[in-house]
């Protein structure tokens, strides 16, 4: 009998454990670190007018900002299951820098993309690659980290329809989309 209670005990014991450390804690640990929904300039819940780098008083956080309707750069398109920026897009990202440096109180959405081969899971950590590089290679040109949003839609927004080479070398890109 006492044999029962004390494995009853330990299985509880044990059973309780599992239940805790399963548990997501209040206090932000063990969160993605990646994500940024709901974070600011300042880290801490508030935001400081002006705290967008170049973006100037009143920026909204990335959690708020809309898309500029009628303004667009053109997408960086990206070789099969690659997310390093190839040379031939350099000056696309360029263009993009140069459009935050003319307009100080915009901010920039980067948006991964993938082709449909590959499994949902990897296309959308790729897309997330893709906007990453990008994101690094406009900070590289002087670009504000704050003052652009990465989002990864892997290869659930493809450009165009289409099971063939034509159809997929545009759906694997970033969309450079200006917002406020």
């Amino acid at each position: 009998m006492k044999l029962f209670s004390r494995v009853a005990l330990c299985v509880l014991f044990m059973s309780a454990m599992a239940f805790l450390s399963g548990c997501k804690s209040k206090t932000g640990d063990g969160e993605n670190p990646d994500d940024i929904s709901g974070i600011n300039a300042n880290g801490d819940g508030t935001t400081t007018p002006g705290a967008f780098g170049d973006a100037g008083a009143g920026v909204k956080s990335p959690d708020q900002w809309t898309p500029i309707p009628g303004v667009s750069l053109p997408a960086v398109y990206f070789a099969y299951d690659q997310s390093n920026v190839g040379t031939s897009e350099y000056a696309k990202i360029k263009a993009a820098a140069d459009h935050l440096a003319k307009n100080p109180d915009h901010c920039l959405i980067i948006e991964g993309h993938c082709d449909n081969r590959g499994s949902l899971e990897y296309n959308r950590a790729l897309g997330e690659r893709r906007a990453i590089s990008i994101r690094d290679a406009l900070v590289g040109l002087g670009v504000a980290d704050n003052r652009m949003q990465t989002v990864s839609y892997g290869e659930e927004k493809p450009a165009v329809q289409g099971d063939n080479e034509a159809a997929w070398a545009k759906n694997r890109r970033g969309e450079l989309i200006p917002a406020k």
